[in-house]
């Protein structure tokens, strides 16, 4: 948490349903970081400009690819400066795609991988690089495509 200090930090709550689920994943976010000092800022895709970190939070994976698919172009320039986290949907749209009711649905690209959230049990036998997050887990995504930083116990294939 120390090298994020002083940067500022948004989170796009676009995968909200509801906007009792957007004013809670805000409150909740802004709790968590407030223990280490962070404030967080709550951005659109117009204002990702103005920060150096964005958290894309949980909610629905569509809704929120939805949402960002129209600003690929300010996404992908926050992208080149900076570092998103994605927890659950977030961390869905972080890759090449996911698979959600047995529909793919190709994701943000920013990486060649793909989250599988609120995972347990063992990962698919399938091709590519995948991250198999538990409840709570994230991914901090970083230029080059790499995983900066993940959650505790994390299953890995590639």
């Amino acid at each position: 948490m120390h090298a994020i200090t002083g940067m500022r930090i948004g989170i796009f709550p676009g995968a909200s349903t509801s906007e009792r689920d957007r004013i809670a994943t805000v409150a909740i976010a802004s709790g968590y970081f407030s223990l280490y000092g962070i404030e967080l800022i709550e951005v659109t895709p117009e204002q990702f400009s103005t920060i150096d970190v964005l958290i894309l939070p949980g909610g629905s994976p569509n809704k929120l690819l939805d949402e960002l698919t129209p600003y690929l172009h300010e996404v992908h320039e926050l992208f080149e400066r900076g570092v998103i986290y994605g927890a659950s949907a977030g961390a869905m749209v972080l890759g090449r795609g996911f698979t959600l009711a047995g529909t793919w649905r190709a994701g943000l690209a920013l990486g060649e991988f793909e989250a599988l959230v609120h995972f347990s049990g063992q990962l698919p036998d399938r091709a590519g690089l995948l991250y198999g997050l538990p409840e709570g887990g994230g991914l901090v995504v970083a230029k080059s495509g790499e995983i900066l930083a993940k959650s505790r116990g994390v299953e890995l294939r590639a």
